[in-house]
């Protein structure tokens, strides 16, 4: 068997007489300036990326911000339940105030050596201010008498 021009190859013996491949035929497809850059037209470029991606900042921003207002970049802090109950216990046990009320002591406060801070409590009805000072990082601290 010989191959005409432009037939493709011809099937070798034994492989079912079937016909395979096919010869490029400038002419039947347009020829190599078929798929120039005149003929094919560009898109335009969708702003829907954009936006999502703005939104998807705006988001992260937005919750990075309420994050820090709540504290979550503070580190340790003191409990505050946990701290006006034991100032209540230190006014009551080793400075002897037999009634000690509603302690308020500030929430949020670095468990940092060093860091001070006020307490209002009411002692036989009076209010009074106690000097509370964080010693470690354990959090241990230090009630200074009422005044």
């Amino acid at each position: 068997m010989q191959a005409q021009p432009g037939a493709g190859v011809q099937a070798q013996p034994g492989w079912g007489g079937q016909q395979f491949g096919g010869g490029f035929q400038p002419s039947q497809y347009g020829g190599l300036g078929a798929f120039s850059a005149a003929a094919v037209r560009k898109a335009p470029r969708s702003k829907r990326p954009l936006l999502i991606g703005g939104v998807v900042v705006a988001v992260v921003v937005v919750g990075g911000v309420v994050a820090w207002l709540l504290g979550a970049f503070q580190g340790d802090t003191l409990e505050q339940n946990s701290l006006q109950d034991g100032v209540s216990r230190v006014l009551s046990q080793s400075y002897g105030e037999p009634d000690v009320k509603n302690v308020q002591c500030p929430g949020g406060e670095a468990v940092t050596n060093g860091t001070t801070f006020d307490c209002r409590v009411q002692i036989g009805g009076q209010a009074k201010k106690v000097t509370v000072r964080v010693l470690n990082d354990k959090p241990e601290y230090s009630v200074g008498a009422p005044h």
